[in-house]
């Protein structure tokens, strides 16, 4: 019986350094992407007024990041939504803030007391289903009254 050549050896580390590179590139990767949050966002009421279709969105981010609103979609039919976080105009929702956001669909023709499906989408993609309800605008309140 005779020990293993140094041509055996070398091929038997050359395995072993390529299992431990493979593994180490995969905890690597794995352990960047566990570290990276993705974006959350709660919509806490969505109404839309009939006759200026307007919707008003109340949103709260709760963590771990920031979350930027790229646009609000409501029946199909995408907008860019004007976003004021505390006092300041911005579309960038911090962490623990609350927003509210505002977008005019001209284009629709909704009907009080019904609802309209939509989703609010952000600059990464990432996009958060709500309902609207479809409320009588002032000047149908004012009628009614």
């Amino acid at each position: 019986m005779r020990g293993l050549t140094s041509m055996e050896i070398a091929i038997i580390v050359g395995i072993i350094l390529v299992i431990a590179v493979a593994v180490g590139w995969w905890l690597y990767t794995t352990a960047g992407a566990a570290m990276t949050g993705q974006p959350r966002l709660n919509v806490v009421t969505a109404e839309v007024t009939a006759d200026d279709k307007m919707l008003t969105l109340v949103m709260v981010n709760p963590g771990p990041v920031d979350a930027q609103i790229a646009a609000v979609e409501l029946a199909g039919v995408s907008q860019t939504p004007s976003c004021t976080v505390g006092k300041q105009t911005s579309n960038i929702i911090k962490v623990g803030a609350n927003a509210t956001c505002t977008a005019t669909f001209s284009g629709l023709t909704p009907a009080p007391g019904t609802s309209l499906s939509g989703r609010v989408i952000l600059a990464g993609g990432q996009s958060f289903p709500f309902t609207a309800i479809v409320k009588p605008g002032s000047t149908q309140t004012e009628q009614q009254g």
